[in-house]
């Protein structure tokens, strides 16, 4: 039974933390309402937040991104999933875009779980007739807002939301991004993967990736591993996809065929 006095005592130490403070209160308030139907204790249950905190957030989180000083290729430079991008983010979205449809139509995007990603849109801001991202990160949240303001993108816009919390409308965008997420996700919470991208393919197309080589350089037969995870995620699903390979990671762009209800 949940006990939402202590669950509450539990949020606010986690807001006032230092390490977890920037995290959107849904996710919070999810982990812990699970947890505290998993544990009896009050130090356990914590214990746990804490721990899956790490699992989904932490073990990512950039500390102290200065974002009113740094560059633009500076903060894509700062986080991993981005920065393997830098040597090819022309070339990533053109090629997106070359298999979405004609040249110059532009779309309605969502791009979820979007990390640092939004800060790259002027590889791709022509192609857009509305942006919207989300992500956990509350403080990235408020920049993300401020750069697309400073910048002028007046389409674009940022919120905070977890994909395993709130309910996205992702049947009023023609694309949703799924950029490393899928996988990620799925180590956190089995079965997660396939409920998200059943979500996204309410929109008529979601583009996914995988990294192809770990952060060490190594391919250990990702492409393949993750190929074959998508596969699985897709099997009642009717569809047609495209693979494009990149020197760091594999885009599937993914169309639901036509008939398919939303």
């Amino acid at each position: 039974m949940s006990d939402p006095v202590l669950e509450e005592r539990i949020l606010q130490r986690l807001m006032d933390s230092g390490k977890y403070s920037n995290v959107y209160e849904g996710t919070l308030r999810k982990i812990i309402s699970t947890m505290t139907l998993r544990f009896k204790k009050e130090k356990e249950i914590e214990k746990n937040v804490r721990k899956k905190l790490h699992q989904i957030y932490g073990a990512y989180q950039v500390l102290s991104i200065k974002y009113q000083v740094l560059g633009i290729d500076d903060i894509l430079k700062s986080h991993v999933s981005t920065a393997e991008r830098m040597g090819f983010y022309e070339e990533f979205y053109g090629k997106i875009f070359a298999v979405l449809g004609e040249p110059g139509k532009k779309y309605k995007i969502y791009d979820a779980a979007c990390g640092l990603n939004p800060f790259s849109a002027f590889y791709f801001k022509e192609r857009v007739e509305l942006y919207h991202c989300s992500d956990i990160d509350v403080e990235a949240n408020k920049e993300i807002n401020r750069f697309f303001t400073e910048n002028g993108l007046s389409n674009f816009s940022s919120s905070n939301r977890d994909l395993m919390v709130d309910e996205i409308p992702f049947s009023d965008y023609d694309v949703v991004f799924l950029f490393k997420t899928l996988s990620c996700i799925e180590r956190q919470e089995k079965g997660s993967a396939k409920k998200i991208l059943h979500n996204a393919l309410v929109a008529p197309v979601v583009v996914v990736s995988f990294p192809s080589k770990s952060i060490g350089g190594k391919e250990k037969g990702m492409v393949e591993n993750y190929s074959n995870f998508l596969e699985e995620l897709l099997v009642d699903i009717s569809h047609t996809k495209t693979v494009l390979h990149f020197p760091t990671e594999a885009v599937y762009v993914i169309f639901k065929s036509s008939g398919e209800s939303k």
